[in-house]
């Protein structure tokens, strides 16, 4: 039975480890299973170890695959593999198989399937002192009955291996599981070589374009250029590195180009395909993962379909209260995740026995096939709803922790939910009260945009969602406010009518910190322009209008550090009683980057007073605050300014003051 296995399909690429992993485990175990996604590349990886192994082995490999996305065998898997040895055994003369072991009277046992017991003592008869590794691949749809084979035939045919493939493995004591991921893509743009993931679609792009006859002019193609390499890699990145997306998408490229095909796959990868596949589940990204799909009960669908509306990692919380409701308890929702988990649909990424709670992520191509489903059966809009709702939570609660002086926690939360966020506040509201939520998130979020370098993605929140609302609440005057801000920060030449804007609403609904803010954003931009004098007169009047504890927006302390970093230059001696005025709060005691706004002031306060020593520990206190809060990309003017002190004297021209939280126009 030498020589049973045939590998089909091309090379096995960017899989060295995993296979050198199977082998070992195979090595190790008389059981191994190849658990993973749908298209992740477990049967290759199967059929490469298995082709190794069995060379080793005197009766070589059996390989039996059960289900191709179609109906179900009318069989049981024991006869299934004993046909796949009929059929494999190329005519080779076996010997007679072994009798002394009858199977129960009566036939066998009960769901084994039609002649289950009789095929499963046929089989256990023939393997039973025989060295063979039998490959069973793709049992999900008949894995209890799976099990009991390969429990008999590690109980009486010693000999035998058992290598099993499917969405999630067998449970027995002695498996051995190889997780198999998605392959690499490697970073865009960067120096590196491509991943693997590049690799392959490269690959398969230029056998696709030679079957076809386009552009096989040369015996090896010229190399790709970097243009093309990007919009790979950008393909890729959106196929996120699964073995049989990136291959029917390289199928696509004799009849587009990768720039396009990569625009072609940003709104949906399911249509990706290729007919002439041979196994059915493979013609298409939607088949396969619409196999998985198939083998779920009515809940674990339901909680796919309404996990759908999540962008990126979510936690067990927000699932429940995004998929409860409809017939589905909040209880229910929590034991799908687990089966969900099991069956490979959904990723853990944090380990669900550690300490923190446990997140997770639905892969791309799950989550367009179950938003599908969810806008099949009507539900979109419902599930949209329940997830802005969430966020909505999210925001209030990353802006209390700010308000609180817990900027590392805010900014850390915002990290985990940004692209939850951020799809929350991209999608088009349906009501009035929908876009009023999306418009107090984007508020609440203030810090996020204007402090934390995202001023560019805040302006474009608002300006979509500003026409929606109201004209006359002080939630609209916050929100004018905030867009002047956010288009000084971005050099919008629109930042001072949207300044007026906020400062009309502010008055009329007496709203003292709005008035306030809209004066510091206006001494920003004077001192930006070199009018010292009136960004002195602005500053001062927003230093003594916001009132004290006001949310939403810099705190009076803020103003005064700016107040004195206007008057550095000209009235040194103001300068110090402002800076000292803004250290006195208790503001400045708890709030990172209130502290470090007044540290930069005081450090280039001390500079321009020749104190270089104390100011270079006071630059130095800021730009530890600022790194925290705004990382690395928003200390541009604290290194310039600490730069400043080790070499001299400020020189002229050079701007000091950050026009807008950390982040000078055009850093």
């Amino acid at each position: 039975m030498t020589g049973l296995m045939r590998v089909r399909g091309g090379g096995l690429m960017g899989r060295t480890e995993e296979l050198s992993s199977l082998r070992r485990l195979l090595a190790q175990s008389r059981l191994v299973t190849v658990a993973g996604g749908a298209g992740v590349g477990k049967s290759t990886l199967a059929a490469h170890a298995a082709a190794a192994v069995g060379s080793q082995l005197p009766d070589g490999v059996i390989m039996a695959r059960w289900w191709d996305g179609g109906p179900a065998r009318g069989q049981s898997v024991a006869r299934a593999v004993v046909e796949a040895m009929d059929g494999e055994m190329d005519g080779a003369e076996e010997p007679p198989a072994d009798r002394s072991t009858r199977p129960p009277a009566g036939g066998g046992e009960p769901g084994g399937g039609a002649g289950g017991g009789a095929g499963e003592w046929e089989l256990v008869s023939r393997l039973r002192g025989r060295r063979v590794l039998v490959v069973l691949d793709d049992f999900d749809p008949v894995r209890d009955e799976c099990v009991r084979l390969v429990q008999s035939l590690l109980l009486l045919a010693p000999g035998v291996r058992v290598l099993a493939t499917g969405r999630q493995p067998l449970g027995l004591g002695q498996e051995l599981v190889l997780r198999l991921r998605p392959l690499p893509v490697g970073a865009p743009g960067s120096e590196e070589e491509p991943g693997p993931a590049v690799e392959l679609f490269m690959e398969r792009a230029r056998g696709a374009r030679q079957r076809r006859g386009v552009a096989q002019t040369a015996p090896s193609p010229p190399a790709p250029d970097e243009a093309e390499l990007r919009a790979v890699s950008d393909i890729c990145a959106r196929l996120e590195g699964v073995p049989l997306a990136v291959e029917l998408a390289a199928a696509q490229t004799a009849l587009h180009p990768p720039a396009q095909l990569a625009r072609l796959l940003r709104p949906a990868q399911g249509w990706l395909g290729k007919p002439e596949a041979p196994l059915r589940r493979h013609r298409s990204l939607r088949a396969a993962v619409g196999a998985s799909y198939a083998l779920c009960g009515q809940a674990e669908r339901s909680v796919w379909a309404r996990l759908s509306v999540f962008a990126g990692e979510f936690d067990e919380d927000a699932a429940v209260h995004v998929c409860a409701g409809g017939g589905l308890d909040r209880e229910l929702v929590a034991s799908c995740l687990a089966r969900l988990v099991l069956a490979s649909v959904l990723e853990p990424v944090r380990d669900p026995g550690g300490v923190l709670q446990p997140r997770y992520r639905l892969p791309a191509a799950a989550r367009g096939f179950g938003g599908e489903r969810l806008e099949s059966v009507g539900e979109s809009a419902a599930a949209a709803t329940r997830h802005l709702a969430w966020y909505r939570t999210v925001a209030s609660t990353a802006h209390q922790l700010w308000s609180t002086g817990r900027h590392e926690q805010a900014t850390l939360l915002l990290r985990d939910e940004e692209p939850d966020l951020r799809a929350a506040l991209e999608r088009a509201p349906h009501t009035a009260d929908q876009g009023a939520t999306a418009l107090d998130m984007v508020v609440d979020l203030w810090f996020w945009w204007a402090v934390c370098g995202h001023a560019a993605e805040g302006r474009e929140h608002l300006r979509r969602l500003l026409p929606l609302g109201r004209t006359d609440t002080p939630g609209c005057g916050q929100a004018l406010w905030l867009a002047g801000w956010l288009a000084a920060c971005t050099g919008a030449p629109d930042a001072e009518e949207l300044l007026g804007q906020a400062w009309r609403v502010a008055v009329l609904s007496g709203d003292d910190a709005t008035i306030g803010r809209v004066a510091h954003v206006q001494g920003v931009i004077a001192l930006r322009e070199g009018e010292t004098e009136r960004a002195i007169e602005h500053l001062r009047e927003a230093a003594h209008t916001v009132p004290a504890h006001a949310g939403h927006g810099p705190p009076a302390a803020v103003s005064w550090a700016q107040l004195a970093v206007a008057q550095a230059r000209i009235r040194p001696a103001d300068a110090l009683r402002s800076v000292r005025r803004a250290s006195a709060g208790t503001q400045t005691r708890h709030d990172i980057w209130t502290r470090s706004m007044t540290q930069y002031a005081h450090a280039l306060v001390e500079h321009l007073r020749g104190r270089r020593s104390r100011a270079w520990r006071r630059a130095h206190k800021a730009l530890a605050g600022v790194v925290s809060v705004a990382g690395p990309l928003g200390a541009a003017s604290v290194h310039q300014l600490i730069t400043a002190i080790e070499h001299g004297p400020a020189l002229d021209g050079v701007e000091w003051a950050p026009p807008c939280g950390w982040n000078p126009p055009g850093t």
